[in-house]
């Protein structure tokens, strides 16, 4: 018996290989801090969207047409705003209690392309906005109804801009993350 237990002895002793760390508690905060930074700008976004309506109706005036189109505009705008806003908490709501690759791969996957889903919506949602504004300007020029038709796209334009400049900001930190997280996920024995 001496030889197994001398074995066993030997094999206790040799080091353990290091494990790389899964940092999910520091993943769940990052992202926390990702969800409070999100709630703050669309619930900035949505004030300013009733503030626009609101004073885009005080110029034109109430009517029924106007009332309609305000209701249109602000529906339309708040639907973006929200479908949005639903798909960036998804992202900060994902469960890395038990991270695997294959979960940590199709979180990358997800932000990779942040703004697939917003442009496979883009045309559902400028349809009201578009109707919104041309409705409050019913009794103005074509003129103002070319701008209230182009304006959305524009908007749309200046905003996928700015969100590219965003994704740098917010994303790519976590991004890092997620790819330090899969290397040490990769690394680990199985």
């Amino acid at each position: 018996m001496a030889p197994l237990e001398e074995l066993q002895r030997l094999w206790q002793s040799q080091p353990q290989p290091a494990m790389a760390a899964v940092d999910s508690h520091g993943m769940k905060d990052a992202l926390g801090r990702f969800a409070r930074r999100q709630n703050l700008i669309y619930s900035v976004k949505a004030a300013l969207v009733l503030g626009l309506v609101w004073f885009c109706l005080s110029i034109v005036g109430l009517s029924a047409l106007t009332a309609a189109g305000a209701a249109l505009l602000a529906g339309g705008a708040l639907a973006v705003l929200v479908t949005d806003w639903r798909n960036q908490l998804g992202i900060a709501r994902l469960d890395f209690t038990k991270p695997s690759a294959g979960f940590v791969d199709s979180v990358l996957e997800r932000l990779r392309e942040p703004n697939a889903h917003f442009r496979r919506l883009l045309w559902l949602h400028m349809i009201p906005i578009c109707a919104g504004l041309n409705l409050m300007l019913a009794a103005h020029s074509i003129a103002a109804h070319a701008t209230a038709t182009l304006g959305p796209f524009a908007g749309y334009a200046i905003g996928m801009k700015l969100r590219s400049k965003r994704y740098a900001a917010e994303y790519r930190p976590i991004v890092e993350r997620l790819k330090a997280m899969k290397m040490a996920l990769e690394e680990r024995p199985q």
